[in-house]
């Protein structure tokens, strides 16, 4: 066990007669394929090390459990709940036969307080699981709005669909209704004056087909029922049926006397089943029409919320993001939620990212329905606002819901937070609208809540073309990614890369994308103050400290430390910046244009480099 322990990062500093005590004090536990080490929630006073076979990380997410990962061999798992003593925040269930060392949580807080290597080990630990579950809890966020929506839709469809078919099915009946009364009617040889009289009367029947003649209840009844006696007097068959269509042609009895002057008795009959059918038959075209454009409706507005076929960056109107994600969720703002617009009526469009916003819409507009639903109040009500001024728009989704307790009001942005039950939300819906208003759109996002009234407040700066030369500040380019041309320049123009975060561990892309470039022809310069010596080069702690020029600075650190290394690369007068796949700020990138450096943002080094560099 000694040796085995030894050749693990967070006990390889540990003095020996400390590992041999150690050693001495731990215990070996057995799991069979299927057996649960612990449960997502309980108390944790145990960490582990995995001896041998392999444990599966899971957490419950709705009524399915999301597998975050597989530890094996060497990994140490359980530490969380004892460096935060929280509970446990995942499953872990045996997937093969294990065999796991077990420190006990007073053992494992002396190893933390005595040995700086297992401090460090811990601390890569924590960063690289955490950086990994928000990867797939987000992913899982993605596909369950993805799902939220798809339900949404598919049932917003499904009533005009079903309205569509059940029209055809009847026009199908009606058809052959109207062949048989058509040849009744052409064998009755109608004069020419007869024929116009029921030409007008038919053309009637056409205007009037799918709208409703404005009647209530009793007058209706009324009419139908003077209509019914008045046919049953000319003995005209089965009056019941024809009369209530009679009654939505707008015609009276009245009406009914002055066209039997232009018909015999035999011939009126046949005429007012005419009248009927043909009746009907406009009226169910008028509903298939109806139920198709409603389906294009439908269609429309999901293309145009998720900007289908359309640059990332754009000119946004926001009133019509607003309102189709509002039709896309619909559905759960059928059951009695008043939705009050109170827009700004001249609100210009702002550039910015269609698909995204979108998305903070949902976010908030599907927790304020949540909030409402079940809710005692008589009218649950939504009241979403707009406003602008020079600088910044304005938009407010406020809610007469339960509130937000104080007490979490400042977490909730959090990732991870969230206020509903077990399985019903991942807490990242207001993170990731967090980050696109904050970070995509340098904007800001604010909520105020007391009981019964809760308000979040989005600003948005306002980049359209024709306010760019107000005077102001130039307005922040967002990311717009360079064409293959530009990119082939940079890579012909660079020989030195400064990389930032370059990682020791071969496996990752911030180690590989680096020694693909290298083997290339490129001369990289690790930046990473926890390195000394890779690829064959010195490590330096940060760009200042490298002594020779530096053509382009890579950077593979997380998107809030880039505007500390934009800084840096200026003082050294790099050429460009290119931040990897993943890694956007683009206010920094602004900085660093208006220093005159090329910025490449949220793109792979090495796959550009394969596709363009023959």
């Amino acid at each position: 066990m000694y040796s085995f322990l030894k050749k693990i990062p967070f006990f390889a500093d540990m003095p020996d007669a400390d590992l041999a005590r150690l050693c001495e004090i731990v215990e070996e536990i057995t799991l069979t394929p299927g057996e649960i080490l612990f449960y997502e929630g309980s108390p944790g006073d145990m960490a582990y090390v995995i001896e041998e076979g392999h444990l599966e990380i899971l957490q419950q997410s709705g009524e399915r459990e999301l597998l975050l990962a597989v530890r094996g061999k060497g990994d140490v798992i359980g530490e969380m709940a004892l460096v935060e003593d929280f509970p446990r925040t995942a499953t872990v269930r045996a997937k093969t036969p294990t065999v796991l060392i077990t420190i006990h949580k007073d053992h494992f807080n002396h190893l933390l307080d005595h040995s700086p290597s297992a401090s460090r080990a811990i601390l890569n630990t924590v960063l690289s699981r955490w950086r990994a579950t928000e990867a797939v809890r987000r992913q899982s966020e993605k596909m369950a709005q993805l799902g939220t929506l798809t339900a949404g839709v598919a049932h917003e469809l499904n009533n005009p669909a079903a309205a569509v078919k059940r029209s055809a099915d009847q026009l199908r009946m009606v058809l052959v209704k109207s062949g048989e009364i058509q040849t009744k009617l052409t064998a009755l040889n109608l004069t020419a004056h007869q024929l116009t009289a029921l030409q007008e009367v038919g053309g009637t029947t056409q205007l009037v087909a799918g709208r409703p003649v404005m009647l209530d209840a009793i007058s209706r009844s009324d009419r139908e029922f003077e209509i019914e006696t008045w046919l049953e007097d000319h003995a005209v068959p089965e009056p019941w049926e024809l009369a209530p269509i009679l009654v939505e042609l707008d015609m009276d009895v009245e009406q009914l006397e002055i066209l039997t002057a232009h018909f015999s008795p035999e011939q009126f009959s046949t005429v007012v089943r005419w009248l009927g059918i043909n009746y009907e038959t406009h009226t169910l075209l008028a509903e298939i029409g109806q139920g198709a454009g409603r389906i294009s409706e439908i269609v429309k507005a999901l293309k145009s919320y998720s900007y289908l076929d359309q640059a990332p960056v754009q000119d946004v109107n926001i009133h019509e993001g607003l309102d189709n994600t509002l039709l896309i969720l619909r559905n759960k703002y059928k059951n009695g939620i008043r939705v009050t617009r109170q827009y700004a009526p001249d609100l210009p469009p702002i550039q910015a990212y269609g698909s995204e916003l979108n998305q903070v819409w949902t976010n908030i507009l599907d927790n304020a329905a949540d909030a409402l639903e079940g809710q005692k109040s008589p009218s649950p009500e939504v009241v979403i606002r707009t406003s602008w001024d020079a600088d910044w728009a304005t938009i407010e989704i406020e809610d007469n819901g339960p509130g937000i307790p104080e007490a979490i009001r400042n977490k909730i942005f959090d990732p991870f937070f969230t206020t509903k039950p077990p399985g019903k939300g991942t807490g990242l819906g207001l993170n990731i609208s967090y980050n696109i208003i904050i970070h995509k759109h340098q904007g800001d996002i604010k909520v105020f809540s007391t009981p019964g009234k809760t308000c979040f407040e989005i600003k948005l700066p306002r980049l359209s073309e024709k306010n760019s030369g107000s005077g102001g500040p130039p307005p922040v380019k967002l990311n717009v990614k360079p064409s293959d041309d530009e990119l082939c320049d940079i890579f012909e123009s660079i020989h030195t890369i400064a990389v930032v975060g370059l990682s020791g561990h071969e496996n990752r892309s911030s180690y590989s994308v680096p020694a693909y470039l290298q083997t290339h022809g490129y001369r990289i310069i690790p930046v990473n103050p926890n390195l000394s010596e890779i690829l064959g080069e010195v490590v330096y702690p940060d760009l200042l400290a490298i002594p020779f020029p530096v053509d382009a600075v890579q950077i593979f650190r997380p998107s809030q430390e880039v505007p500390a290394l934009i800084q840096q690369a200026i003082q050294i007068k790099a050429q460009v910046i290119w931040m990897q796949e993943g890694i956007v700020n683009e206010q920094a990138a602004e900085i660093a244009r208006r220093a005159g450096l090329k910025v490449v943002m949220d793109v792979c080094m090495r796959s550009a480099h394969r596709r363009l560099v023959k």
